[in-house]
């Protein structure tokens, strides 16, 4: 007797009862992870959401984030400053900025131009990770420039009112112990593991 090939039907029965193909099954986790996750809030910028009881922001434009170490050819640390309102005080970062059309890289080489005045001729990827996955789901990319050269005033755009350090490498732990502002866990980190 010849054997003849299941039927897609009868290999979607399981324990007797109809089951739906395999690509179904992932259409339907997808839809009852979308049905678990709701929105509590939506401003100008942000979404507060809730998935699995658990609430949360998201940025409406742009869920990844860039920030760029940058060093000049005379041995600057380049660093930005600016009053951040959440916290209401002055933070001391790396320049950064949120990616939106253009790709992490270059999103990177553009806020170091807008908010510094330099510009670099490549990027390096160093990390990439959450910044605080208990309660926002940006994903931040930490690049070094290379290349580094002035260009421009930098400031930033709009509001955002920076203001340019350009601090000498080994200057730099006495230099952040002296500023009355935050320091930016990122250039904290950079800094306190002592192998730049």
């Amino acid at each position: 007797m010849e054997r003849r090939p299941l039927r897609p039907s009868v290999l979607a029965r399981i324990g007797g009862r109809e089951r739906p193909p395999l690509h179904w099954f992932f259409v339907i986790k997808f839809l009852e992870r979308c049905r678990t996750m709701k929105s509590i809030f939506e401003g100008k910028n942000i979404l507060v959401l809730e998935r699995d009881d658990w609430e949360f922001v998201e940025r409406k434009k742009g869920k990844e984030a860039v920030a760029v170490i940058a060093e000049t050819e005379d041995g600057e640390l380049i660093l930005t400053e600016q009053f951040r309102r959440p916290v209401n005080a002055r933070v001391i970062d790396f320049p950064a900025g949120l990616v939106e059309d253009d790709g992490p890289e270059a999103t990177a080489k553009k806020e170091l131009e807008e908010e510094t005045g330099y510009t670099c001729d490549s990027v390096e990827l160093l990390a990439k990770g959450p910044t605080s996955p208990g309660i926002t789901s940006e994903i931040v990319s930490i690049y070094r420039a290379h290349g580094v050269r002035r260009v421009g005033d930098g400031g930033g755009v709009d509001s955002e009112q920076i203001t340019v350090h350009r601090v000498p490498l080994q200057e730099v732990h006495a230099w952040l112990e002296k500023q009355n502002a935050l320091i930016d866990l990122k250039v904290g980190i950079y800094f306190g593991c002592g192998d730049r």
